[in-house]
């Protein structure tokens, strides 16, 4: 159970910064503020404001993975502690699927685009969106 909350912190804390750089963006922040006014209602307006600065960064001039990366760990530490009880966990997962599955279908997906996720235990795990050579145990 525990490894499953942690992979649930991880993906939330991915998945609202994801949400933030979208237009899915006031949805996912009415959801992530929801969560935090039943759970800690006096930290909502600082919620609030991390929610708006993490949009403004993602949306500031080029992408950059690297600063995705910072701010979903971000988020994730901020997730954690509310997501350690399982219905909040429930509750902010199907919030976070209802405004991610509205957004992709509002937008248009890029003809060539590549969606690609792996989960390998005690293996190797190779995925490309085209050609790959790999050499394993030389």
């Amino acid at each position: 159970m525990e490894d499953d909350l942690s992979v649930f912190v991880q993906t939330a804390g991915s998945t609202v910064v994801a949400l933030m750089a979208s237009a899915a963006f006031n949805g996912a922040k009415g959801a992530v503020l929801a969560l935090w006014a039943r759970l800690r209602p006096g930290e909502v307006t600082a919620i609030a404001a991390e929610l708006e600065a993490t949009r403004t960064t993602l949306t500031r001039g080029a992408p950059d993975v690297l600063i995705a990366h910072d701010l979903a760990c971000a988020w994730q530490q901020r997730l954690a502690p509310l997501l350690s009880v399982e219905s909040d966990a429930a509750a902010l997962r199907r919030a976070l699927v209802t405004v991610g599955a509205d957004a992709t279908s509002r937008e248009s997906q890029p003809v060539n685009g590549i969606r690609m996720t792996a989960e390998a235990h005690d293996g190797n795990n190779f995925q490309a969106g085209r050609d790959q050579y790999n050499v394993v145990g030389r």
